[in-house]
C-alpha cells in the first residue's frame, strides 16, 4: 500500500514525458519539400489550404466533412489545380450568395468535381450546400461562412507564392 502513490507518481511521470516528447517532435514541411502549405484557413466548417506544389504548380483545396454522418466522420477534399477552375470556384461561390440573398431555393451549379446549391431548411433559414462529385459527402454552410471562403480566396494570386 506504500508504494501505490509512488507508483502512481511514476506512471504520471512517464505519460507526461511522453506528452512533452511527441509535442516536441512535430511534423514540420521542410522548406524544399514538393508540397508546401503557402496559407491555410478556416470558416469554422470547411478547412482550405493554398498550396505549392512540384515544379512550380499550385493547388488550393477545400475540405469538407459530411454533415449527415451518424457513426464515421466522411471527409472529401476538393482540389483546384488551374487558374480558370480557380476562377469559375470564386464566381460559382458569389453566384450561390447572390442566390442566398434573392432566397432562391432552386440555385444549383455542377461543375466536374463540385455540385453547388442552395438548401431551404424552413426555420433554419437557406444554406449553400457544397457536394463531392459523388454526391456522398456534403456539407451546408451559412451566408457567413461562404463570404469568408470567398474573401479568402479572394487573397490568393494564383500561380504565385
Amino acid at each position: 500500500m506504500r508504494n501505490l502513490p509512488l507508483a502512481a507518481f511514476v506512471l504520471l511521470l512517464s505519460f507526461c514525458s511522453n506528452t512533452l516528447f511527441a509535442q516536441a517532435t512535430s511534423n514540420t514541411i521542410e522548406p524544399n519539400s514538393t508540397n508546401n502549405i503557402v496559407k491555410s484557413s478556416n470558416n469554422g466548417k470547411l478547412n482550405y489550404s493554398y498550396r505549392k506544389l512540384a515544379n512550380n504548380h499550385f493547388s488550393v483545396e477545400v475540405i469538407f466533412k459530411n454533415d449527415q454522418f451518424i457513426y464515421k466522420q466522411e471527409i472529401d477534399t476538393l482540389q483546384i489545380h488551374s487558374a480558370e477552375a480557380f476562377t469559375l470556384l470564386k464566381q460559382d461561390l458569389q453566384n450561390a450568395l447572390t442566390a442566398l440573398q434573392n432566397a432562391n431555393s432552386n440555385f444549383k451549379i455542377e461543375r466536374a468535381n463540385y455540385f453547388l446549391s442552395c438548401n431551404d431548411t424552413g426555420v433554419s433559414g437557406l444554406f449553400i450546400v457544397l457536394t463531392n462529385k459523388a454526391g456522398n459527402i456534403n456539407t451546408s454552410n451559412t451566408k457567413f461562412q461562404i463570404k469568408v471562403l470567398l474573401e479568402w480566396l479572394n487573397t490568393i494570386e494564383f500561380g504565385k507564392s
